[in-house]
């Protein structure tokens, strides 16, 4: 109530009790009993006229006080839920070449990516017909790679995953490569990681096909290790940021993924149990520039040597892949890669008969990056088998000598290559993965052109 209205009322509630007062010493000489009783009549319809503004005026005070009230809470809630935004918001943008997701306190990280690689090959056997027919060419397109993830880590940066599925090139199915967690012990150089991962065993492998020189990795690499060389089991990592690094992991065995926990000879499970390790030292440079097996890029003079081995049993055979490389690299844009793998194979099966065999393998890379978007590179790769793995009259030797260049439209984002491939004895097998069909003992050339494009 404001203080006129409350003015008003007193004056007439005193106008009132005056005229009541008075009434009858004024009813001689004043007006009338009945014109005051009007007039005090008139009074009340007043006084109930301001007591209705009144009880308009207290409503609409309270209503105003409730909205006041209601605004304030909102902007209470708003303002705690604005801090709380501010502390578990999403930091996203683009950065070091990734796209990221993070929160503000870093606890959590997501970096989505996707990359495709498509590629035409054309292979030339020749006298790899049939019966003498003549000589076989095959051409066409595949979409080589075509592979999606997610990286980062979760409650704190101790504790990081990684998701990554792919694309069968020849079923269009997806399936999964990568799952797994790993936790850092803090203030420690050790970490233990859980789930289906690359083994750690050699360099090639170990390295993502997004950076290479080439269109792919080595025949080497493909046929004995399995490309990627994903594994399933669990794994201790050591790793101080220093000049030297290991790993040791116990698995389902060499190429063991995507299978269940039942041994070998179940169908599909290729082996019982594994176990492998590799350690790596190095000498001068950038763990991250050893981390390409392309030169763009690389900031530091880098050498880095390193050792691997894998041990697996399947039933009463066993095998052990054994391997050594180097990889130097400088930032003038030169580069040079060499790896002697060996495996030995314990009660090998071949055919009817069952002997022990050793595999013998050299392959070496040298490559230069001009400037920002040329990258010539030539390889060389060696494989001695052991004759007892064929039938009489096989060459177990296989020379492949390869030579390309990598065009950088955006870095790696973006680029092109084109290689070409000569192996002057054929090959005793088949990796159509790398381009390379069985010929026996013939010459056989290969040549790639592929596009990538990298989120």
């Amino acid at each position: 109530m404001n203080r006129t209205v409350r003015l008003r009322l007193r004056r007439l509630a005193l106008a009132a009790a005056i005229g009541l007062s008075g009434a009858s010493a004024l009813a001689a000489d004043g007006p009338s009993q009945q014109q005051l009783l009007d007039k005090i009549n008139a009074l009340q319809g007043e006084i109930e006229k301001l007591k209705a503004q009144v009880s308009d005026n207290a409503a609409h005070d309270q209503q105003a006080a409730q909205t006041q009230a209601t605004n304030a809470a909102v902007l209470r809630d708003a303002d705690e839920h604005s801090q709380l935004l501010q502390l578990e918001s999403l930091n996203a943008g683009w950065s070091q070449g990734r796209f990221l997701l993070q929160s503000t306190d870093g606890r959590y990280l997501l970096h989505p990516w996707f990359q495709v690689q498509a590629r035409n090959v054309t292979t030339f056997r020749e006298d790899a017909k049939q019966q003498g027919l003549g000589d076989d060419t095959q051409n066409g397109w595949e979409v080589r790679r075509l592979k999606f993830g997610f990286d980062g880590n979760v409650i704190t940066p101790d504790l990081t995953y990684m998701l990554q599925f792919a694309v069968d090139r020849k079923t269009g199915t997806t399936q999964l490569e990568m799952g797994w967690a790993k936790y850092h012990v803090p203030g420690t150089p050790f970490s233990i990681r859980g789930g289906q991962f690359k083994e750690a065993l050699d360099h090639e492998q170990l390295l993502t096909s997004k950076f290479f020189a080439a269109a792919d990795r080595t025949i080497i690499n493909d046929f004995f290790i399995g490309g990627e060389g994903f594994v399933q089991g669990a794994s201790l990592v050591v790793d101080g940021g220093g000049a030297l690094r290991g790993e040791v992991d116990v698995t389902d065995g060499i190429k063991s993924f995507n299978n269940n926990f039942q041994d070998y000879p179940t169908a599909g499970i290729p082996a019982d149990w594994g176990t492998n390790g590799r350690v790596e030292f190095k000498l001068f440079g950038d763990w991250a520039d050893y981390d390409h097996l392309a030169n763009l890029g690389t900031k530091k003079n880098t050498l880095v040597l390193g050792a691997g081995a894998d041990y697996t049993e399947a039933g009463h055979s066993a095998t052990l892949t054994h391997i050594v490389d180097a990889h130097f690299q400088s930032p003038s844009g030169f580069g040079l890669y060499g790896a002697y793998l060996g495996r030995y194979t314990k009660d090998n099966t071949i055919g009817k008969v069952t002997a022990d065999t050793y595999d013998a393998t050299f392959r070496a890379q040298a490559s230069y990056a001009i400037g920002q978007h040329w990258e010539p590179f030539v390889q060389y790769e060696y494989i001695q088998f052991d004759g007892r793995e064929f039938s009489a009259g096989v060459k177990d030797t296989l020379h492949a000598i390869r030579a390309g260049v990598s065009y950088y439209l955006y870095g790696h984002n973006a680029k092109f290559t084109l290689d070409a491939t000569y192996l002057p004895n054929g090959s005793p097998i088949n990796d159509d993965g790398t381009g390379v069909l069985l010929n026996n003992n013939h010459n056989e050339i290969v040549g790639r052109a592929q596009f990538q494009l990298l989120l």
